[in-house]
């Protein structure tokens, strides 16, 4: 007789589809990557700090509170809470494995600005079966910077984006290497230098509870002279973000927070009414350019996501999956 079997549900129709996994020689990498930790430690411990503290800036500042994580920037699966100070991203049927992005609503065009992330809970919740294998790491965060036309999934690959992320690897177009200390839950200060007459200009540093964990790294010259707005991917992690005034942990110099940017060194994106959503559902026939139709529409109306087959599949490789590049 024939078994019958009921059919999955799609998040694990996902994960079993082939796609392997990143990161699948970890084991024979772990030497490697030891010996990059105490190279980066070192370095840290031996170089002086050469930030100078903050000098007293009386030009007007953007509102208070105007600087937060934007809600028509993050991708859907995204929850704020505590007045979007604290972000984590749906944990369920298989989400959890599932890059989620976040970006700020202000962009820096020069100065020198800090803000804050904390990790605040490790989820470890797994709903794959016996046998299967989820990406690694686990959990994960990235730190950076993007254009706000940018991927909201840092290390995807695009030239538009530079991040830093929690295993102390920093990421831009191609380039992947190791330049910190990893990082878990502790306060991460990422400091941003576009100021012209500085040593470190051009540069973002990160602090792990007010210790420098990484040197000066320079901003891709394809970033420079566009505003960069501070943005966020994570898997399997609750944050907390700080964009000031004060911070949770202060650096050995004085600097001023995000969100007391002056106004002429930022650019500040318009929002959205938060309010009820809308759902298109796009309706054609197979080879009569459906999803040419839906690359147009997109195009012109950027605040709409999409939600799809082949989106979900393009998702799953830029979360860790491996796989052949989806197709319409």
């Amino acid at each position: 007789q024939a078994e019958v079997r009921s059919p999955q549900p799609y998040s694990h129709y996902l994960l079993s589809r082939p796609f392997g996994i990143c990161n699948t020689m970890a084991d024979d990498m772990v030497v490697e990557e030891e010996k990059a930790d105490e190279q980066v430690e070192a370095a840290a411990e031996v170089k002086e700090e050469t930030e100078k503290d903050a000098a007293t800036d009386s030009r007007p500042k953007v509102a208070a509170g105007t600087v937060e994580i934007s809600s028509s920037d993050s991708t859907v699966n995204v929850f704020k809470s505590n007045g979007g100070q604290i972000l984590t991203s749906l944990m369920a049927g298989g989400w959890q494995y599932m890059l989620a992005g976040a970006r700020a609503n202000v962009g820096l065009t020069s100065g020198r600005y800090l803000f804050e992330v904390r990790l605040l809970e490790l989820h470890f919740r797994a709903d794959v079966t016996q046998g299967q294998r989820v990406p690694m790491p686990r959990q994960l965060v990235r730190v950076g910077l993007s254009t706000e036309d940018s991927s909201l999934l840092l290390g995807d690959g695009s030239e538009s984006q530079v991040s830093i992320d929690s295993e102390g690897y920093v990421s831009c177009g191609k380039v992947r290497k190791k330049i910190a200390q990893p990082w878990r839950q502790s306060v991460v200060g990422v400091l941003v230098n576009l100021e012209k007459e500085s040593t470190n200009a051009n540069t973002i540093s990160l602090f792990r509870d007010g210790v420098r964990i990484c040197e000066p790294y320079p901003i891709p010259e394809p970033l420079l002279g566009k505003p960069l707005f501070p943005t966020l991917s994570f898997k399997c992690v609750t944050l907390q973000v700080n964009f000031g005034p004060v911070p949770m942990s202060p650096l050995p110099f004085t600097c001023n927070m995000l969100g007391s940017v002056a106004e002429a060194d930022a650019k500040v994106k318009k929002t959205s009414q938060e309010g009820p959503g809308h759902l298109v559902v796009p309706v054609g026939l197979p080879e009569q350019g459906y999803f040419d139709w839906v690359d147009d529409f997109l195009e012109k109306n950027p605040s709409y996501f999409e939600l799809s087959e082949r989106k979900i599949a393009d998702w799953a490789l830029k979360s860790g999956f491996l796989g052949n590049k989806p197709t319409p």
